[in-house]
């Protein structure tokens, strides 16, 4: 198997930091320009800085790629680290929802191995599905015990592992 370079797509980076730039400016803007009571200054400070996060975050993404090997993934930047998939020992699949029916969201992924940070990626990613199954096998090849919400995550995205017929 080769390495296989994924990253996040450009339309989801732009409209990523669009958001965090109209969120900095909506909560930054009044803060320069108004007299504020200083409970709403601190509101709309709060709410500055976690857009800010946010933009920072959209950042390292943009400048992060992900190496999907037959025995690692490396994720390449910033705040790069290597997952190797023989030493894993952290899997968990979540769903986040964005309406009340459950029928729109995304999916993050995070996984990690013995003496590496713990990457996470949603399911934006180029390539998110191919990771996912690739950590699944590594997960069951390890005997990781998965959450119920795991198994039943990967049963949504059409990937089995060995004991999920009797738990899910």
């Amino acid at each position: 198997m080769t390495t296989v370079d994924l990253r996040y797509p450009q339309k989801t980076l732009l409209a990523d930091y669009g958001r965090a730039a109209a969120g900095a400016l909506l909560c930054g803007a009044p803060l320069l320009l108004l007299e504020v009571n200083r409970w709403i200054a601190a509101v709309l400070l709060l709410g500055f800085l976690l857009f800010a996060v946010f933009l920072v975050r959209t950042a390292l993404r943009q400048r992060t790629r992900y190496l999907l090997g037959h025995d690692t993934l490396c994720a390449d930047g910033p705040a790069g680290t290597l997952v190797e998939w023989s030493r894993i020992d952290r899997f968990k699949l979540s769903y986040f929802s964005t309406k009340r029916d459950r029928t729109d969201g995304w999916m993050q992924l995070s996984v990690g191995s013995a003496g590496g940070r713990t990457v996470r990626l949603d399911s934006s990613l180029d390539g998110f599905h191919d990771i996912v199954e690739r950590a699944a096998r590594a997960a069951e090849a390890a005997g990781l015990p998965l959450s119920e919400a795991t198994r039943a995550n990967l049963k949504a995205m059409g990937i089995s592992v060995a004991g999920q017929e009797e738990r899910v």
